[in-house]
Parts: structure tokens; sequence; C-alpha cells
């Protein structure tokens, strides 16, 4: 067993430090304003660790002072989907927007109270759910067992506030979870994209750098129907568009 766990562990640490590697030299580089660079060692190191939220902003900040402000909302935007409450996520990602256009503003997915609820994991909640049914178990049992009246009402009040917290946690772990895994929104990282009608290819309007996308339907032929920011639907290419 032991040299099992040994042999697991051997086996990541050279992941890990190449990651933290392909970071520390990403670093550097923006640090000597060789933004290309640190770009290419910042999706290096999430390629061994995908869900690093730092690594997913200072990509972002390098893509910003590259002046691909698109790929930097998008950046910006994986880091805050892996942490909602992210401050410094949401403040990069409104300079971006104001770079593109001043007078555009940027509304998060979240609000403040989703934000910091999900900013624990599914998995988080999901224990705190089972923290929870198990005190409403002891609840239940002392309640049974007691015979003074003051006592038994102690044990309801105790054992409907943990039935209430329990289904509360039980519900933001699933949407949580949920938000964290999803992939039903997109950025326009090109400077603009062109959009269809219908599934035939007959041109539309365009969009724009930066433009959040609402997936609603993808189609075989390499077309997704999306929903613009203003609420507009259309057909685009797969390829034009990024998936937060």
């Amino acid at each position: 067993m032991r040299k099992w766990i040994v042999n697991i562990f051997m086996a990541v640490l050279p992941l890990t430090v190449i990651a933290g590697s392909n970071f520390d030299e990403g670093i550097k580089a923006f640090e000597k304003k060789e933004y290309n660079t640190a770009i290419e060692k910042f999706k290096a190191s999430l390629e061994v660790t995908p869900n690093d939220v730092a690594s997913y902003y200072n990509l972002g900040l390098a893509h910003h002072e590259s002046k691909s402000y698109g790929d930097a909302i998008w950046s910006f935007e994986k880091a805050l989907k892996l942490s909602p409450s992210d401050a410094a996520a949401k403040q990069a990602i409104e300079r971006s927007y104001a770079a593109i256009d001043p007078k555009k503003t940027w509304v998060p997915q979240l609000n403040r109270l989703q934000s910091a609820l999900y900013g624990f994991s599914g998995s988080t909640w999901s224990i705190i759910a089972i923290a929870f049914s198990v005190l409403l178990s002891v609840c239940l049992i002392l309640f049974t067992r007691s015979k003074n009246l003051s006592s038994k009402r102690l044990y309801v009040a105790l054992s409907t506030f943990c039935l209430v917290s329990l289904v509360c946690s039980a519900i933001i772990a699933n949407g949580s979870a949920g938000y964290a895994s999803a992939t039903n929104y997109a950025i326009v990282t090109q400077k603009s994209i062109n959009t269809f009608k219908s599934d035939k290819k007959v041109s539309s309007a365009e969009l724009h750098e930066g433009e959040r996308l609402l997936l609603l339907d993808q189609k075989k032929t390499g077309l997704i129907n999306v929903s613009s920011s203003s609420g507009d639907t259309y057909y685009i290419e797969v390829k034009d568009v990024a998936f937060i």
C-alpha cells in the first residue's frame, strides 16, 4: 500500500514541477514585458494544471498587455468561473472591456450572493450538507429519548434548522457544481466575426471582440445558435469563439 502511494506521488510530482516551472517562467517573461512568451508559458502551465486560477488570471494580464482584449476577457472569465468571488478578476474584466469601448459595461453572470456562495466548490457544500444530515439525525434521536417538554421543543427547533440548512446546502451544492461544469457561454476573441441568420449561412450582422454569448444550440454543420447581450440571436461558427 505504501509503495503504491509513493509511486503515485512520484508520478504526479514531475507534472507539478513542470507546471510550476512554466508559471514562474511566465511571470519572469511578463515582468520583462515579453508578453507573447508569457502567454505561451501560462498556456503550458494550464495544460498540466487546467484548473489553476492564477495561471488563467496571469494569462489574462499578458493578453491585456498585448492588446488581445477578447482573449484577456476569456482568460479572466475562466479564472472567475473557478473562483466566483475573485474581485481582482472582476476588475480585470472591466479594464479589458473599457479598453475595447469605454462606454461598454460588463455584467457578471452571477450576482453578489451567488458569487459568495459559489466561491465554495460543490463538493464543499456537499460535505456541509452531510454534516447537517448527521446533526439532524442526532437531534431526532435526542428528541425521541428526551422526556422533558422544553428539551423536546429545543430539539424540534434544532432539527428544523438542520433540515432547512441541509436542503439549502444541497441546492447550493448542485448549483455550484452545475456552474463549474457548464460551458454555455463563449467570448468573441477576434476583432469581429460574421454571424448568420440561419444555419444556411445567410449573412447577418457582425459581433465584436469581447462580446459574451449565451449558447443555445449547436448544429452538425459546425454552427452554433447564440444569444448576444442585447438579446438578439444569431448563428456563428464554433471556431470564432472561445468557450468559458
